[in-house]
């Protein structure tokens, strides 16, 4: 059909029932789904717009009243539509979301619970700790009274041994008779010993060794002084020279160190190796050391001395 108004073809459109035109729909200032809502009575009684402004002012007032307020509740209900459209996804995500709200409202409710059991345990650990700290100050001062009186043992047992001498080197054999090895010591030394000077005299096993090492106690500390200097001054002193053929193993004279205080050589021996001192003896049964020729000596009581080398 050919609009009245714009000249256009159009498939379609709205015959005016007064001037008997046809428009389109946009011209005839209507829309086609409001055009085809109208009924078969009323799309024969429709009037273009000129039609509508020259019939009489009561009827076509009436008349537009009743198609604007069609077409706006039509338009209104298109509107609506698609706006309900979407509602069935809103109500899937609001219950959704209401599932998941639930589940954080669990979890802040579980959290909570290990909150307050968290801050039961640690008001028992902060009263632990107490208990503990006090514990550490009451171990320390008893760890300090046992190094002390550990301390004050070990010197004890070193002063039981100042009169006993240990002789290192001396091979072990079968009947042999420790005084005359004595005696033959003194020869070579230069020091004569007499048995009357000898409270006792045995064979002693060297710890982690096959070795038995000769122990001597003499009835005074000088009578044992003056061996050992005069058995260190023999550097040269070997097990072939007292009659032990074939065997030029060095002899030494030691002073007779406690158990603490030969581990505590021991550590002396190790450290000097480490920090490069170059001297580490026993003279009067304590341990001393020196650096080098020209550093001054040090005496070693403790595993405490040892630490403040340097």
């Amino acid at each position: 059909m050919l609009c009245r108004d714009c000249n256009q073809t159009c498939s379609d459109g709205a015959t005016c029932s007064s001037c008997k035109n046809e428009y389109c729909f946009s011209c005839g200032n209507l829309t086609e789904r409001g055009y085809r809502n109208l009924g078969t009575e009323r799309r024969a009684a429709w009037k273009c717009p000129k039609c509508r402004i020259t019939s009489p002012k009561i009827q076509s007032s009436a008349s537009q009243k009743r198609e604007a307020s069609l077409e706006d509740v039509i338009s209104r209900l298109d509107n609506l539509t698609k706006k309900l459209d979407v509602l069935p996804q809103l109500i899937s995500d609001v219950g959704e979301m209401k599932t998941k709200i639930d589940d954080v409202i669990r979890s802040c409710e579980f959290a909570c619970n290990k909150v307050d059991e968290f801050e039961v345990k640690l008001s028992g650990v902060s009263d632990q700790l107490s208990s503990l700290e006090s514990a550490k100050e009451i171990t320390i001062a008893l760890q300090s009274t046992v190094n002390t009186l550990q301390q004050e043992l070990n010197e004890k047992d070193q002063w039981s041994r100042l009169n006993n001498l240990e002789i290192k080197g001396v091979p072990l054999k079968n009947n042999e008779n420790l005084f005359q090895i004595v005696e033959s010591l003194g020869e070579h030394v230069g020091l004569t010993i007499a048995k009357s000077q000898i409270n006792f005299i045995s064979r002693v096993p060297v710890y982690d060794s096959k070795e038995k090492t000769i122990l001597i106690g003499f009835v005074n500390r000088y009578t044992k002084e003056d061996f050992v200097a005069a058995g260190r001054a023999k550097k040269d002193l070997k097990a072939c020279d007292i009659g032990y053929t074939n065997c030029d193993q060095r002899i030494y004279f030691n002073d007779h160190l406690s158990p603490e205080n030969k581990r505590l050589l021991s550590k002396t021996k190790n450290i000097a190796r480490e920090k490069n001192f170059r001297y580490v003896w026993v003279k009067h049964a304590k341990i001393h050391i020196r650096k080098n020729d020209a550093s001054p000596s040090k005496i070693i009581k403790s595993i405490e001395d040892l630490n403040r080398l340097h």
